[in-house]
């Protein structure tokens, strides 16, 4: 899991446990593809929240092969993400789930520093 969302949202994010109203997680694990935040059905206002600390904007976009799912959130503040901007995430989601759908097939070096990068990147001061 690699989360880079700002650190306060993040903290506040998992401190109210809102993994478990989260509109993204609840539609990445129902469909594949992308969508709006603002299309997203969130009647614990979830996004509401998250625009409080500078999220205001987001698409979700769901790769799925086999038994592998990527759900990935992205965010801004200024603007709702073009078609365009949405269309190169869900390409690079796509690529990277390829990369990274089946640990098994990786090298145990190189799963253990896809590990490690998780990590550094959600929580730097580790």
């Amino acid at each position: 899991m690699f989360q880079t969302y700002p650190k306060a949202w993040l903290d506040y994010y998992s401190g109210n446990g809102l993994i478990m109203s989260d509109p993204i997680v609840a539609w990445g694990f129902e469909n594949t593809g992308t969508a709006r935040w603002s299309e997203l059905d969130d009647p614990a206002g979830v996004m509401a929240k998250a625009a409080e600390f500078g999220l205001a904007h987001g698409a979700v976009i769901v790769a799925l092969s086999n038994d592998d799912r990527s759900i990935c959130g992205f965010a801004k503040n200024a603007a709702e993400f073009t078609d365009a901007e949405i269309a190169e995430l869900a390409e690079n989601v796509a690529a990277l789930h390829a990369l990274t759908a089946d640990l098994l097939q990786l090298a145990p070096e190189t799963v253990a520093q896809l590990r490690k990068m998780s990590i550094m990147v959600t929580h730097p001061e580790s």
